[in-house]
C-alpha cells in the first residue's frame, strides 16, 4: 500500500460510492483526507473514520480553489452517471463531467497543486469483443456524443484534462475504472438488491469487466504516490465474467435471494489491466470476498 504520511489529499465527490472508498484507502495509507462535496452530511460516517470536509461545488470555482488550498495531491473524481436521455440530460452531464472537470483543474492551478489523478471510466472506449482493450485503444467519438450520454461526457472530461494538464504544467494520471460495484452504489447493486427479490430469475448473460471500487481505489491511491505514474493512463477492470455468475455470488453473500438461471451468450468485453497491476498494484478480488463486505455494509444480509 502507499505510504502518504504528512500529505494532504482532496477528494472531489467524496460523498459518493467511489469516494468514500477513494477516502477510506487515502487514510490507510497514512494521509490527511480533504473531502470536497457539496453536502457534507451525506457521508458523516467519513468525518467520524477522519475526514476533514470543505464544501465547495464544482460549478464554483471559488468555492474549490479554497477548498484545494494547503492540499499536495487532489483526486478528480466527482462526476455524473444518471441513465436518463434527452438535451436536459447532456446538459446536466456536459455541466458536471466536462466544466466541472475545467474548474477543478483550474482551481488546483490557481491553488499551487500540481499532482492530480483523474478518475475516468474505460467507457470512453469503442467497445469491442474481439480482444481485450488497452490504455492505447481506440476512444469513441465523445464531441459528436457517441456512446450515449454518460460516456461521451467522460470521454470528453479526460481529453479535457490531459489538455489543461499540459496547458497548466500539472502532473497528471488517469485511472479507468471498468463498471464498478461497492456499499451505498445507487445504480449496480441498487438495481442488483430490486432484482433479487424476484423468485427467479432467467436472463441472457454475458460476460463484462465488474471491479470492486475497493480495489480502484487502492489503485488510484497508489498512483497519487508514484511519480511513474505521471503523465500515464491505467486500466483498473475487473476480470471479466458472467453477469449471471455476479448475481449468484450476491446471493451466496446475503445467504438468500432467487433461483439464477442464466443462459451464457457469446459475447465478452474485456480489459487489459496488467500495465495497473504492474504500476499500481492493482488486483480485482473475487466476487464472493468483496460481496461480503459491500452486502455487510449495505447491511443487506
Amino acid at each position: 500500500m502507499a505510504n502518504l504520511q504528512g500529505k494532504t489529499v482532496a477528494v472531489t465527490g467524496a460523498s459518493g460510492m467511489i469516494g468514500a472508498y477513494l477516502c477510506r484507502s487515502l487514510l490507510a495509507a497514512g494521509a490527511h483526507v480533504v473531502g470536497v462535496v457539496r453536502t457534507p452530511s451525506k457521508a458523516a460516517f467519513l468525518a467520524d473514520e477522519g475526514v476533514e470536509f470543505r464544501k465547495a461545488d464544482l460549478t464554483d470555482p471559488a468555492s474549490l480553489q479554497a477548498a484545494f488550498k494547503g492540499c499536495d495531491a487532489i483526486i478528480s473524481n466527482a462526476a455524473m452517471y444518471v441513465a436518463t436521455k434527452g438535451f436536459s440530460a447532456w446538459h446536466a452531464h456536459e455541466k458536471a463531467n466536462v466544466e466541472g472537470t475545467r474548474n477543478v483543474f483550474e482551481a488546483a492551478h490557481k491553488a499551487g497543486v500540481k499532482r492530480i489523478v483523474h478518475v475516468s471510466t474505460f467507457g470512453i472506449y469503442k467497445w469491442s469483443v474481439l480482444s481485450p482493450m488497452d490504455e492505447g485503444w481506440p476512444q469513441l467519438d465523445g464531441k459528436n456524443r457517441k456512446g450515449g450520454t454518460y460516456r461521451a461526457t467522460k470521454q470528453i472530461s479526460e481529453d479535457l484534462a490531459w489538455q489543461l494538464a499540459r496547458q497548466l504544467d500539472l502532473q497528471l494520471t488517469t485511472v479507468r475504472p471498468s463498471a464498478v460495484y461497492g456499499a451505498r452504489d445507487p445504480n449496480t447493486m441498487d438495481m442488483v438488491y430490486k432484482a433479487l427479490k424476484l423468485p427467479v430469475i432467467v436472463m441472457p448473460s454475458i460476460s463484462f469487466p465488474l471491479v470492486y471500487a475497493g480495489d480502484v481505489a487502492d489503485a488510484t491511491v497508489n498512483a497519487v504516490a508514484n511519480e511513474k505514474a505521471i503523465n500515464q493512463a491505467y486500466n483498473v477492470g475487473g476480470d471479466s465474467q458472467q453477469i449471471g455468475s455476479f448475481l449468484r455470488a450476491v446471493v451466496r453473500a446475503r445467504g438468500k435471494g432467487p433461483m439464477i438461471l442464466a443462459l451464457p451468450m457469446p459475447v465478452r468485453i474485456r480489459t487489459d489491466n496488467s500495465k495497473a497491476e504492474r504500476d499500481l498494484g492493482f488486483r480485482n478480488r473475487p466476487f464472493d470476498e468483496a460481496l461480503a463486505e459491500v452486502v455487510a455494509e449495505d447491511g443487506r444480509g
